[in-house]
């Protein structure tokens, strides 16, 4: 009988060492992309394996070198090294191109932000803010929704409740000596891609939300008429009581978040996570990713998506993996019981015929 036994343990190793080569890989994944949840530096570099390879870097430097991005195609390479992948002499050469044409198109580009409210590089939109923080972007984008308010047009609720709140910050950058500036040029940028339609569908509906609930209309109607009439003193005083202090506190916070996240990632990143987020939330986690990873979070969005910022519900797959290994650790601790009473009758019958 023992010896049917012994004959028996191998088969019952070897069973359990490739059930645990088939279970315990994926799940221990799912596992650590569960504890990740809310790291969103630990979730992204969970999920860039498989992802991040040698030619898709290498297509995606291409790719944004052909777009004029010096700054995502610098990110793939950076994410390249950090990886430890090789980039071909010749993705490099086509950088540097781009980085030595960089000035000329930065020094133009300011001028237009600044006239224009353009903020599609980063120069224009260094241009775009310092209008902004004078106020005079805002006073403009006011005046026009103003104008169409006053001809029966559609009104644009989200321009106009960002507006009305960089205004009011606008004063408070002022007196603060700067201390709002990080919040002025984050509600700047999430300004400028509303108007450009450039915000993801659900944001766009979140954001729009929040303006409808926000707007005070009396308190509105008197800043637009400051705008009207280009009175900036008058519209900044009127703008402090437009939007609802709740509203105004939800309304900095994003700013605040999206400033953190332009002085990370330059404006085409933050339009770049715009486009994806699905509300203030995600901003706020996109801008903890940069501050880990300042100079592969542009790159590690471009791969992952969302997908980088949020885990997203449980699938079933990961339950059931997670729930598979849970089963094999309880039948690797039954095995061992049942090991154990074996060795203990062994050793009790053999001192029994000493």
């Amino acid at each position: 009988m023992h010896i049917a036994r012994l004959a028996v343990a191998p088969v019952l190793i070897v069973a359990l060492v490739s059930a645990g080569i088939t279970v315990v890989p994926p799940a221990l994944h799912h596992w650590r992309l569960h504890r990740a949840a809310d790291d969103p530096a630990e979730l992204s570099r969970l999920r860039l394996d498989g992802v991040a390879t040698a030619d898709r870097l290498t297509h995606e430097i291409d790719r944004a070198v052909a777009a004029g991005d010096l700054d995502l195609a610098e990110n793939f390479v950076a994410l390249a090294a950090e990886r430890g992948i090789a980039i071909a002499p010749e993705p490099l050469a086509r950088i540097a191109v781009l980085r030595e044409t960089a000035l000329t198109r930065a020094v133009s580009d300011f001028g237009h932000g600044f006239i224009a409210g353009d903020r599609e590089s980063d120069a224009a939109f260094a241009g775009a803010m310092v209008g902004d923080i004078s106020g005079f972007g805002d006073l403009r984008d006011l005046a026009r929704e103003g104008r169409k308010l006053a001809g029966g047009e559609q009104v644009d609720e989200t321009v106009m409740a960002l507006a009305a709140v960089g205004l009011a910050i606008s004063a408070a950058t002022w007196i603060s000596l700067g201390g709002g500036l990080p919040a002025r040029g984050g509600l700047s940028a999430v300004k400028a891609a509303s108007k450009a339609k450039l915000l993801s569908p659900a944001l766009t509906a979140n954001l729009g939300r929040m303006a409808t609930g926000a707007v005070d209309r009396p308190a509105l109607t008197a800043s637009l008429g400051a705008a009207a009439r280009l009175d900036l003193a008058a519209a900044k005083a009127a703008a402090g009581g437009i939007v609802r202090p709740a509203a105004l506190a939800r309304f900095t916070a994003l700013g605040q978040d999206a400033g953190a996240l332009y002085a990370r990632t330059g404006q085409r990143g933050l339009r770049q996570v715009l486009a994806i987020a699905e509300d203030a939330g995600d901003v706020g986690r996109a801008a903890k990713l940069a501050a880990a990873k300042p100079s592969t979070a542009r790159a590690v969005l471009k791969l992952l998506g969302r997908s980088a910022l949020v885990l997203g519900a449980l699938s079933l797959q990961a339950a059931g993996w997670i729930l598979a290994l849970l089963g094999y650790a309880l039948a690797i601790a039954m095995a061992a019981q049942r090991f154990g009473w074996w060795l203990g009758r062994l050793g009790r019958a053999r001192h029994a015929t000493v």
